[in-house]
């Protein structure tokens, strides 16, 4: 493992590692040498996490909790990972544990120790390498409020639609701050399997699960195929070039459920960038949050010129499918 992110270094990536924590497979070694790990039924059978075919462990035993921060500091400290993904629909709960080893009081120790047992990891983590990125995924869940403290990126996790990725997103941007990097997930998962305008949208963090379509035997959407190439690098390059995940959502200036059409905005420097999404559109649009001054207008996307408008609300007739992405630069 550590040859293999020492080569991802060489070629001037960085590396995370995806991880199922509080989970273990039924043969696994773990298991076998530590079978008091287990969180328990009341009858005392096994609890199962039925999408990984796996059992869960206690996250109110220390033993398993001193185990997690030992990988830790060998996930990151002795391989060299920069970061961390944590993933699973287990994450955001655990049932009472009745596991007689672990001597608990009282069996819900088990469910009010889960937000700490994540504080745990997220600090060991950042004590080993303070750079080092947290992601945690709750697997197509919704997320716990009480283990948002204890992690560096949320994301839309498993999402089935584009309008997951932005909901999702302004959800995220209202509970946790813009401090909290967004990751819209790997673009395979939206609309068309290309999506990139509703992560660039609401100033998420781009990702794909690209694969080159001569190494599998399966194809998919995620072949890297020419085509897909130039769209990927497009979308990349817009990203990179305004890197709107830096930016300010202002999340109050449009209502996602009555304001048509479906409109975001980020406020980065002067700059304000507005994402207007709709399965077809012809009409005005109302730019809101400007200051009292002249503004440019750029289809940035497009590098299309639309004008000028003045603050504080402005209007312009637009059309477009899909989604429509504009710059306003203070003239």
């Amino acid at each position: 493992m550590k040859a293999l992110v020492d080569r991802i270094h060489e070629e001037g990536f960085k590396a995370q590692l995806w991880w199922s924590p509080l989970s273990a497979v039924r043969d696994s070694q773990l298991l076998k040498n530590h079978p008091d790990f287990l969180l328990l039924n009341r009858d005392g059978s096994k609890r199962k996490i039925s999408w990984w075919n796996s059992f869960y462990l206690c996250p109110a035993d220390r033993e398993v909790v001193e185990y997690h921060r030992a990988l830790v500091h060998k996930l990151l400290g002795e391989w060299g990972f920069d970061g961390l993904k944590l993933d699973g629909q287990h994450m955001n709960a655990v049932p009472p544990c009745y596991n007689p080893a672990h001597h608990h009081k009282r069996p819900e120790e088990s469910v009010e120790a889960l937000p700490d047992f994540f504080k745990e990891i997220y600090e060991t983590a950042r004590s080993v390498k303070l750079e080092a990125l947290v992601e945690f995924c709750p697997c197509g869940t919704a997320y716990s409020f009480f283990t948002m403290p204890h992690f560096n990126m949320s994301v839309a996790s498993d999402p089935e639609s584009s309008f997951q990725i932005r909901s999702k997103g302004k959800t995220l941007k209202a509970l946790m701050g813009d401090n909290i990097p967004y990751f819209g997930d790997h673009v395979e998962l939206s609309d068309g399997a290309i999506d990139f305008a509703s992560t660039v949208g609401v100033g998420g963090v781009v990702g794909t699960q690209f694969v080159l379509p001569n190494l599998v035997t399966k194809h998919s959407t995620s072949d890297l195929t020419p085509q897909r190439a130039k769209i990927f690098e497009k979308w990349l390059l817009i990203y990179k070039d305004k890197m709107l995940s830096r930016g300010e959502y202002l999340g109050d200036l449009y209502d996602i459920g009555f304001d048509r059409p479906e409109a975001h905005v980020i406020r980065k420097n002067q700059e304000l960038y507005y994402a207007f999404f709709a399965r077809h559109w012809s009409g005005p649009i109302e730019l809101r949050g400007l200051d009292d001054r002249a503004y440019r207008i750029v289809d940035y996307v497009n590098n299309k010129d639309l004008g000028k408008v003045h603050g504080p609300r402005a209007r312009i007739s637009a059309e477009f499918d899909q989604h429509l992405l504009l710059e306003a630069r203070p003239e």
